[in-house]
């Protein structure tokens, strides 16, 4: 019983920051850079070794320029579309931020370079894959709430946490065919199916919600958007645990009471963000 409230506890809170982090940037900003170093830690930590434990801070570096980057370009495209003589620009990196998301690449490789190591290949892999896996994500997630709309990103977060919170029900009730079972045996295809009912039919209901509406998204974009959510969602679940088996750990971390790590709870959003986001980006043009 104790830790189901803990566990209960910590997800309000949870979800109360990210909530909070969508109407105000004193939530957004500095949450964002927790989630990229925290993530990036935990990551080097599952498959912690002696090379590894060194090139950490350089990932570090690497991850907080390349967010650096996004968040600067948000602030620039703002600046530029505000202009009389520039009514409306396509997103787009600009010029110093490129040079900030070239630096945060190259960082990842510095350390190879100038100094004696035996695995190179899986070190530089490491850093790449912090910068592509969690980085990435999470950078386009805070430049999409800026220079477009908050009500894409709240609604994409309630997407999420509808299709995992519906997979868990629908799975422990009729769950009978095992979806991976040597990833994740307690995912189901009952689960996922429910789950993509649930998440099609609360995205239509979104729909006429005059806050979501100021998305600009048609009700067949919020279906779409859910079925992405869903599909990728669930694909970065699967990519996390089998991380996880690998690495033989069974959380991420210990940084959320009763949840786990800050991987264990943001890995459908790390996975689906990219799609969504282009999908959406596609239906403006």
């Amino acid at each position: 019983m104790r830790n189901v409230l803990t566990r209960t506890a910590s997800g309000i809170v949870y979800i109360a920051l990210m909530v909070a982090a969508v109407f105000t940037q004193w939530v957004a900003v500095p949450l964002t850079f927790f989630l990229i170093v925290v993530g990036i830690r935990e990551l080097y930590k599952m498959y912690e070794t002696p090379e590894l434990k060194v090139r950490y801070p350089f990932a570090i570096v690497a991850g907080l320029t390349m967010a650096l980057a996004f968040l600067f370009a948000s602030q620039f495209y703002l600046f530029v579309r505000g202009l009389p003589h520039e009514p409306g620009i396509r997103i787009k990196i600009f010029p110093y931020e490129g040079v900030l998301i070239l630096l945060s690449v190259v960082a990842v490789f510095l350390p190879e370079l100038f100094t004696r190591h035996e695995n190179p290949v899986q070190n530089i892999g490491m850093g790449l894959l912090s910068l592509v896996w969690i980085v990435l994500p999470l950078s386009v997630l805070f430049f999409v709430w800026s220079v477009q709309c908050p009500a894409q990103v709240l609604g994409f977060f309630i997407l999420i946490w509808m299709a995992d919170t519906a997979a868990y029900v629908f799975g422990s009730l009729f769950g009978k065919h095992k979806l991976a079972p040597e990833i994740s045996p307690g995912k189901t295809w009952e689960g996922f199916l429910g789950s993509c009912v649930v998440t099609v039919g609360l995205a239509v209901g979104l729909f006429y919600i005059p806050f979501f509406q100021s998305a600009g998204l048609k009700v067949w974009h919020w279906i779409v958007v859910a079925l992405l959510t869903e599909v990728f969602g669930l694909l970065g679940d699967l990519l996390e645990s089998m991380f996880k088996r690998k690495a033989g750990v069974k959380d991420s971390g210990n940084i959320i009471p009763g949840h786990g790590g800050v991987l264990d709870r943001v890995d459908s959003i790390l996975f689906a963000t990219l799609p969504v986001w282009l999908f959406c980006l596609m239906c403006d043009l």
